[in-house]
């Protein structure tokens, strides 16, 4: 086969965002973008996330905002984070191990108390604004992993440069003849990567009987050929939250919120492939998409208190539609042993659309042991399967996806436990996360176990808690027809709260 080489500065083409992502693709990020986490300060986190009926706290603006209402005096905090994550996969039977750290600031907010005392008689005695940032959702993750056809022949049945070559080839293995040049350009628009692949060289189109046809180099004919891929993950769903709480009579406590949620979510990955020959180095594909949104939610809640020992508390959090903007640059580079480097790139400004995160129902109660301590759960139902992409700009190609066949809703559990000497603070908790995927679809298994201390004295509070999340990932492939990629991940994160009442 005749081999020409040749460099490609930038080519910047539109194509529908279904081109590149599939079914399952929207329904792993219809699951990112709903989810959330333990979120909120360090004492909450320390209680496993479970503040449906407490209060007195900054994360009662983004949770409970009933739970406004046991504040008797104005406040602020804030709170760091540091995350370490331990990422393991399984590709093609080869495992790998990479870790990597995260630092943030997710939470902080203030609140402002004001007493009825100019209300006498009522039994209203109290109300109290808050406003607060609070990062409900930290997509932060990363999957590494490597692994080699050998000799041509292993789990994963061809490579990425035949798997480019796919469009023109026939169901019986033989080459399609196109009547002429011009006629083959269809079917590289039809596929980004095939396109790329021509760009750089890695395809070539040539004379052949009548017609002309698509082919490829030899040079991963023969010999292994070895894969690496780094997929990072970095963002998260942040709300702005503007929230009143209110206290009647010590005894029942209700408030409202309004949730400004933001989405931003960055996905970077980088593929190479390197034959082992003396024509082709090695391809490298980075394939980075940013995903933004903005949209509001309300969130109600009461806490009411039967006895002086025990709380109950129930809140609710509307569906909230979000706007959202997506881009995503696609780049091959071909690096060939004498040096004639090719380069490419693909930019695909994706239409506008929506989608509708569901609404969120929990209730819990808290049961204080004196002035020793208390023991808080919660229970959260979730209706994923609610959840929706829509698009009245054309950004789906293949029609909207519907994600609720492979979504269900779940319910979550969250415990914890403060122990209280003067002015120290112990804590620890666990939650269990419900798989949000329907029955046969995948199984996430996700727990965060925690654990903290504090102090709070004259109105000053700080708290340490550490977190660890666990769950497995849904199986991504490299490229179509490619083994798949089984991969798990383990969050760490130190969490440091501090926080003053004036």
């Amino acid at each position: 086969m005749v081999k020409f080489i040749f460099a490609v500065g930038l080519c910047a083409i539109t194509f529908s965002v279904s081109a590149q992502q599939g079914y399952s693709t929207f329904v792993d990020d219809a699951v990112r973008f709903s989810q959330s986490t333990t979120s909120g300060t360090a004492r909450f986190i320390g209680l496993g996330g479970a503040n449906t009926s407490l209060g007195g706290d900054i994360s009662s603006i983004s949770g409970n905002p009933a739970g406004l209402g046991f504040y008797n005096k104005s406040a602020w905090s804030i709170s760091p984070v540091l995350r370490f994550g331990e990422f393991n996969a399984n590709y093609g039977g080869v495992e790998n191990n990479d870790f990597g750290a995260n630092l943030q600031v997710p939470n902080g907010g203030m609140v402002f108390h004001k007493r009825f005392e100019e209300y006498s008689g009522s039994k209203w005695i109290s109300g109290t604004f808050g406003i607060a940032y609070n990062q409900k959702t930290s997509f932060y993750n990363t999957i590494d992993y490597r692994g080699s056809l050998i000799g041509g022949e292993n789990n994963i049945p061809y490579d990425f440069v035949d798997y480019t070559l796919q469009p023109f080839i026939n169901p019986d293995g033989s080459y399609i003849n196109y009547p002429s040049e011009a006629a083959i350009e269809p079917d590289f628009l039809s596929n980004p990567y095939s396109d790329l692949a021509s760009l750089t060289g890695l395809l070539t189109i040539f004379p052949a009987g009548e017609g002309y046809e698509v082919d490829r180099y030899d040079f991963d004919q023969i010999g292994d050929v070895q894969q690496t891929e780094r997929i990072l993950r970095t963002g998260g769903v942040t709300t702005l939250d503007l929230s009143y709480g209110a206290n009647y009579n010590d005894k029942l406590y209700l408030g409202a919120g309004l949730n400004i949620n933001f989405i931003n979510y960055t996905e970077t990955r980088t593929f190479r492939e390197t034959p082992s020959n003396d024509i082709l180095n090695y391809l490298e594909l980075t394939d980075r998409k940013e995903i933004s949104g903005a949209g509001v939610g309300v969130t109600v809640g009461a806490i009411y208190k039967p006895i002086q020992m025990v709380n109950i508390g129930v809140s609710y959090t509307s569906p909230t539609f979000i706007g959202m903007d997506e881009i995503q640059e696609i780049q091959l580079d071909a690096i060939y042993f004498n040096e004639q480097d090719a380069s490419a790139e693909i930019v695909n400004e994706v239409p506008s659309y929506s989608f509708v995160i569901p609404q969120k129902v929990s209730g819990g109660a808290t049961v204080f042991l004196s002035k020793y301590g208390f023991v808080t759960a919660d229970v959260e139902w979730v209706d994923y399967a609610s959840a929706r992409f829509n698009s009245n700009d054309g950004a789906f190609a293949n029609g909207e996806p519907d994600v609720s066949n492979n979504l269900a809703s779940a319910l979550n559990y969250r415990l914890g436990v403060e122990g209280r000497l003067d002015i120290f603070r112990v804590r620890a908790g666990y939650a269990l996360f419900g798989n949000p995927y329907s029955e046969n679809t995948f199984e996430q298994n996700r727990s965060t176990v925690s654990g903290g201390v504090g102090i709070f004295k004259n109105g000053f509070s700080a708290d340490l808690t550490y977190s660890l999340n666990s769950f497995n990932n849904p199986a991504i492939t490299p490229y179509a027809g490619a083994a798949s990629v089984s991969s798990e991940s383990k969050i760490s994160a130190f969490r440091l709260t501090l926080g003053k009442t004036f």
